[in-house]
């Protein structure tokens, strides 16, 4: 498959770009740019390599921001120089370990270039007929399929994860006797129930949460030495836990049972709508295969395969998230906020992870400004951190 040069170029726009990072990451960590090139040449029309690239990329990316977060429940928090400077490691990891990855990558040319390849082989694959209203719905459904692709989601994952969790609730001698008295308490959809149905809850969930305890192994237990390359490929209630962890409270498992319970039958729905999907992507390229040469074949599944890649890439770098949110937006934006805002009235009081640079920025003191705009042009190193 043919590409041009320029679309492996560090792009000049992103069509999503909110909090205007391409207004400032290219400029303040110029090595970001280089960092992209050269992975896009390496990464471009390679899925299996690509998605290996996001899961390294998210274990160094977990791993800096428990580190700095560590040093930041050391430090003084009182301190606007250390605030600022805490603030700068997280938008130096943000930029090359997250930003890069989940927009430079997912939003930007190259995606978009394997999305436009897709809606030409779509074309290709369709027959002309008399039908023109005929014809192009055909096209537009095989697009539709296509870029939807057989890949689950975050969401759609919890929800599939909740119809095998259900099962084994229901078919468990210890788990039944709990499900029992939790179904009909949580049919009823009122909040007074919440306690009651969290007390019921407790054995199952510390026996969850007990790795000592076997009981759920099945259910929680990543085999040693298992890499996986999408969430779906994890135990049931592995993301909950993981989020137990992070957060340090119980609360998401609790959740996620209670979902389980409260969506069984959504959730059995939207299995079956997967299946369906699954089986439509198979029958397309079973199509695909039928109508196009060999080279074209293979060109058309490189396209599908990295796009479904920018997709799973999105969900996997995302899972850093409460461990990052909390503390860059609530701990050290809104004290550096509170700091400020004693002698003036910030005119842009609202917090996102780019509210140093754009809002912040008017009313820090000379030599933190200058920290904040001036270039770093070193290449991400997460010793110096």
């Amino acid at each position: 498959m043919k590409i041009d040069s320029t679309i492996l170029k560090f792009p000049k726009s992103l069509p999503n770009d909110e909090m205007q990072f391409m207004t400032y990451y290219p400029y303040k960590f110029p090595k970001v740019i280089e960092f992209f090139e050269q992975k896009a040449q390496e990464l471009y029309k390679d899925p299996v390599a690509y998605a290996k690239f996001v899961q390294d990329e998210f274990i160094v990316l977990e791993t800096a921001v428990r580190k700095v977060n560590e040093k930041f429940s050391k430090g003084d928090p009182t301190s606007l120089e250390f605030l600022v400077d805490t603030d700068q490691k997280f938008n130096k990891i943000f930029c090359f370990k997250f930003w890069v990855i989940n927009y430079v990558f997912a939003d930007g040319p190259i995606h978009e270039f394997y999305v436009d390849q897709l809606k030409a082989y779509a074309r290709k694959m369709v027959d002309v007929s008399d039908d023109v209203e005929d014809y192009e719905k055909r096209i537009i459904q095989i697009q539709r399929d296509l870029l939807q692709t057989d890949y689950a989601d975050i969401y759609l994952v919890q929800a599939l994860h909740g119809v095998v969790v259900m099962k084994f609730l229901e078919e468990d001698e210890f788990s039944k006797k709990v499900l029992d008295q939790v179904i009909p308490l949580i049919d009823e959809h009122t909040d007074k129930n919440n306690e009651k149905i969290m007390e019921l809850w407790k054995p199952v969930v510390e026996r969850m949460l007990n790795f000592d305890d076997k009981h759920y192994s099945i259910l929680r237990d990543i085999p040693e030495g298992y890499e996986h390359k999408e969430l779906l490929g994890l135990p049931p209630i592995d993301l909950p836990i993981t989020q137990t962890r992070m957060r340090k409270t119980p609360f998401p498992l609790y959740s996620f049972l209670n979902h389980t319970v409260e969506f069984r039958e959504q959730n059995i729905g939207l299995q079956q709508r997967y299946e369906d999907m699954q089986r439509i992507i198979k029958e397309i390229f079973v199509e695909a295969k039928a109508k196009f040469s060999a080279e074209d074949y293979e060109d058309f599944r490189l396209a599908y395969e990295m796009s479904k890649c920018f997709s799973m890439s999105k969900d996997i770098m995302g899972n850093v998230d409460p461990i990052l949110i909390p503390v860059w937006e609530r701990d050290v934006h809104a004290k550096i906020f509170e700091i400020l805002s004693k002698d003036q009235q910030l005119r842009y009081p609202s917090l996102n992870k780019a509210s140093v640079f754009s809002s912040f920025i008017w009313y820090l003191p000379a030599d933190l400004k200058t920290k904040v705009m001036s270039v770093d042009n070193t290449p991400f190193n997460i010793e110096e951190l």
